[in-house]
């Protein structure tokens, strides 16, 4: 073959390629515009319904239908510290169907959970934060402790009959209990269970004495008197409970620490996709229905970028690791 007809060909292939590359970049560009389309998109919460994680998972479903269209559902797959959850979405088709309602435990699980085959930080990519929740100390109110300081020192003099609740290991109400032995010296017990409503009944129960949980859930109860709120894991009251001090005021500096959410997809989704999740999530976090809902929740809003999002999972990762290993890793589970 001559060189002039090699390079005739060559041209020619050259040319079907551009067109061909011109035909199909559209249909890529639809995809990400047309998001979420008629797929419907399941929202994954790595826990039973009744905790506050299912109740802004629930809120956020409605609102991002009325914003993006679409259908979103909430998919709750409880079990195995959120890994069951987590798992399932990061094995998902990165298209945006699929996404997991992230939160703190996704930070700290790989270090939790023996023998776990993946990493919920590198495998699931943070598209936007939603919202957080306050925390309080509340504890059954047979408890001889009318406020924190006593707590503490019943706590102290009692080494392993305080026993705590929370919706699984790794998650925040589990993270707060140990900061709280950390920062204290006591000798309490951790309680998993498949998501913080299980355990606020075992606490109205007696079965369990203590429990650090999103503020709005126990609200009604502390109230009525069932429960007794000790502190808020905050530097400033909240305005729900504005009679429980924080916990710098009620004797216990640095115990700090709110349970966030945001919404996470599987690595490799495009970031058109991600960037569509982030923008609807920021549109409806300005509709004043969707504000005075999640408030009545107790959220507080965040929202922003993917890029805030991701360097809010890295210093939650970073801090809450550095915890665990100061403390030596948490102590045994009470099953």
């Amino acid at each position: 073959m001559s060189l002039k007809r090699l390079l005739r060909g060559t041209a020619r292939a050259l040319r079907v390629l551009a067109i061909m590359g011109l035909a199909l970049a559209p249909f890529g560009a639809r995809a990400d515009a047309a998001y979420p389309g008629d797929r419907p998109v399941s929202i994954v919460v790595p826990y039973s319904p009744g905790g506050a994680t299912d109740a802004v998972a629930r809120l956020l479903s409605v609102k991002l239908a009325q914003t993006m269209g679409g259908t979103f559902v909430v998919e709750n797959r409880p079990g195995a510290s959120g890994t069951i959850a987590m798992s399932a979405v990061a094995r998902a088709r990165p298209d945006g169907h699929m996404l997991f309602m992230n939160e703190i435990t996704s930070t700290v699980v790989k270090e939790l959970v023996p023998g776990l085959t993946f990493d919920p930080v590198q495998a699931l990519e943070p598209a936007v934060l939603v919202a957080e929740t306050p925390f309080v100390l509340v504890i059954n109110s047979n408890v001889p402790a009318t406020n924190l300081k006593e707590f503490i020192a019943y706590a102290q003099s009692h080494p392993g009959k305080i026993t705590y609740g929370s919706g699984g290991v790794g998650s925040g109400p589990h993270l707060a209990g140990e900061l709280f032995r950390q920062l204290t010296g006591a000798e309490i017990l951790h309680v998993p269970y498949r998501g913080s409503g299980p355990a606020l009944q075992d606490l109205l129960g007696g079965q369990i004495q203590m429990l650090i949980t999103a503020a709005p859930t126990v609200a009604p109860m502390i109230k009525d008197g069932r429960l007794r709120a000790l502190a808020v894991a905050r530097n400033e009251r909240i305005p729900a409970l504005p009679q429980v001090p924080t916990a710098t005021e009620a004797g216990l500096p640095g115990f700090e620490i709110s349970n966030w959410f945001g919404l996470a997809a599987p690595e490799g989704t495009p970031k058109g996709i991600i960037e569509a999740i982030a923008k609807g999530v920021n549109q409806a976090l300005k509709d004043p229905e969707f504000l005075a809902r999640l408030d009545g929740a107790g959220g507080v809003p965040l929202g922003g970028t993917s890029a805030q999002a991701r360097q809010r999972v890295g210093a939650e990762t970073q801090r809450w690791s550095a915890m665990l290993h100061a403390s030596g890793g948490p102590r045994a589970s009470k099953q």
